[in-house]
């Protein structure tokens, strides 16, 4: 039961993530379509380490503080990555460029927050029978990560009044990796 609900948190998190997806038209050129593609990368790594993370309790036996505690690291190092690459974007160059950039500041301060719930969880398992607790609350700050990120692309989707981001995470190569 308890991998099925980290299984179905890191899902949630693909599908979330799969809204920026598209088609393989021409490549990047713009600096729009740069960021679509950078940031489209960002999330594919980080959804592609969360899955990895999540896939080491398959087996029973994984469940264990030190699991946990490794799993936390994890997670905490993927998320700082995603942070770093997702600054390192700065604002795209669009209109709404700056609503953007902060939403996207907005959601790294939620992950940041969620992250630092997950590894406080994890240090504060003290044996065997504490670890199905902390599974389910480590599961709800995956679920907050998962909401966090579709309240970016809702609020990305509604700052972009003209179109230009979602034409080019539409376009671009990196978010059809993605949808598929």
């Amino acid at each position: 039961m308890t991998k099925r609900l980290i299984a179905s948190a890191v899902a949630a998190l693909a599908l979330v993530a799969a809204g920026c997806g598209g088609s393989d038209n021409s490549p990047s050129a713009s600096p729009t379509d740069e960021w679509a593609d950078g940031f489209c990368t960002a999330i594919t790594t980080w959804t592609d380490s969360i899955h990895s993370v999540t896939e080491q309790f398959t087996d029973l036996s994984s469940f264990s503080q030190d699991g946990l505690e490794e799993a936390a690291n994890d997670v905490k190092g993927a998320t700082e990555d995603l942070g770093d690459d997702l600054q390192g974007l700065g604002a795209p160059d669009t209109e709404s460029g700056q609503a953007v950039k902060d939403s996207i500041d907005e959601l790294t301060s939620t992950l940041e927050s969620e992250v630092a719930t997950i590894e406080e969880t994890a240090q504060g398992v003290s044996g065997l029978t504490a670890i199905p607790g902390a599974i389910t609350s480590i599961t709800s700050s995956l679920t907050a990560m998962g909401t966090a990120f579709s309240s970016t692309f809702q609020a990305l989707e509604d700052a972009d009044a003209e179109g230009e981001l979602q034409t080019a995470l539409e376009d671009s190569p990196a978010c059809a990796s993605i949808s598929s």
